[in-house]
């Protein structure tokens, strides 16, 4: 049975027995958020869209509005898809759940396209909001405009809006086009990993956004060696020379993890001798620091190299960023030295340890 067999088949069963829905609610408290099992059940209902599953839909989108609450794991545009499905069926009453989705937070009043609010079309939704009772009514009408001859879209821009919507979306409709991406996209991690050599050996010119896809998929793979391999293509194949630093900082933070640190400590004196940006720099001492701590040896050779270049470069710049200067006081202790002190750092040595959570280091 194929993935797509797979889905279709969950899907029957929810339709002949919606108690079974419950198998795919958000507990906060959980490990599993289920987040891509609604993805997959939505998934299929956008392939075999009927007027009766929107009971199912309203349920996952509400139950995706509060993975979003919780900031859980997951992809932001899971939740957009389910609505954009909600959307399909063109109630005007949907335009409450989709403006408790787009104030979440910040960044949902941001990325949760306004579109939503109209998308039963602009008519309709005046006509709906004009006898509604609901204590978000004002609220929405600030937003949207008045009335309808005041709306901040037309019925042209929804339309538009579906269209690119459709377009955005089209990974998902059957047949799949993209298996690997659409394997990626579903998190079916296991059918991935086989696809996923098939896929670096095929045939290529190796754009920009294959590239970026072989980065990401390397990345999702958790395949230190293979990301390696994807940023060496990338700064091979690279035609933009302003993204060469870019991409040789993290192949350098590639090799300090796999404790690589003489290839590590090449590419980021390359680095700083090219440059003085202090941003670039600092972004370099930062991955110096990280190389002393990993080898926590000050007789080590690679380790008195970097401290050398860290030596010079604070001289120069004197701060970089709170937590790199932490890390420059650390790493100074670690060489056996009391010559460098962050310029305005007064925390005790006990209250610069914060950074060694954030490595992992303790």
């Amino acid at each position: 049975m194929t993935v797509v067999d797979k889905y279709k088949t969950e899907l029957d069963l929810v339709r002949q027995n919606p108690k079974l829905l419950y198998n795919y609610r958000f507990d906060k408290d959980a490990i599993d958020s289920k987040h891509y099992e609604r993805l997959r059940l939505n998934i299929a209902i956008y392939n075999d869209l009927k007027q009766t599953d929107y009971e199912i839909v309203k349920y996952l989108f509400t139950e995706e509005k509060e993975w979003r609450k919780y900031g859980k794991d997951g992809e932001v545009d899971n939740l957009y898809f389910c609505a954009f499905i909600l959307a399909l069926f063109n109630l005007p009453e949907t335009v409450w759940l989709f403006f408790e989705a787009k104030n979440i937070d910040f960044d949902s009043g941001i990325g949760f396209d306004g579109e939503y609010l109209v998308s039963a079309g602009i008519k309709e939704s005046y006509q709906y909001l004009k006898t509604a009772d609901n204590q978000k009514k004002k609220e929405l009408l600030q937003y949207i405009g008045e009335a309808e001859d005041s709306c901040i879209y037309s019925q042209e821009d929804i339309e538009d809006w579906k269209e690119h919507k459709k377009s955005y979306f089209r990974c998902y409709k059957f047949p799949i086009q993209d298996q690997l991406y659409f394997l990626y996209s579903t998190n079916e991690r296991e059918l991935f990993l086989k696809k996923l050599p098939e896929w670096i050996d095929q045939e290529r010119a190796w754009t920009c956004d294959e590239l970026s896809l072989y980065r990401t998929y390397a990345k999702y793979a958790n395949d230190k060696v293979l990301e390696i391999e994807s940023f060496k293509l990338t700064l091979k194949k690279n035609d933009k020379d302003f993204l060469n630093d870019i991409y040789n900082r993290q192949l350098s933070e590639l090799y300090v993890e796999t404790g690589e640190n003489t290839k590590a400590l090449e590419i980021l004196e390359s680095i700083i001798n090219g440059t003085d940006n202090i941003n670039i720099v600092r972004d370099c001492i930062e991955q110096l620091c990280r190389i002393i701590i990993n080898v926590n040896s000050s007789s080590d050779e690679i380790a008195k190299q970097s401290y050398q270049i860290i030596k010079v470069q604070h001289k120069q710049y004197r701060n970089f960023s709170p937590m790199v200067d932490d890390l420059i006081m650390d790493v100074t202790e670690i060489m056996g030295e009391g010559k460098i002190t962050a310029y305005d750092s007064n925390l005790p040595k006990a209250g610069r340890k914060w950074w060694k959570r954030l490595f992992g280091a303790e």
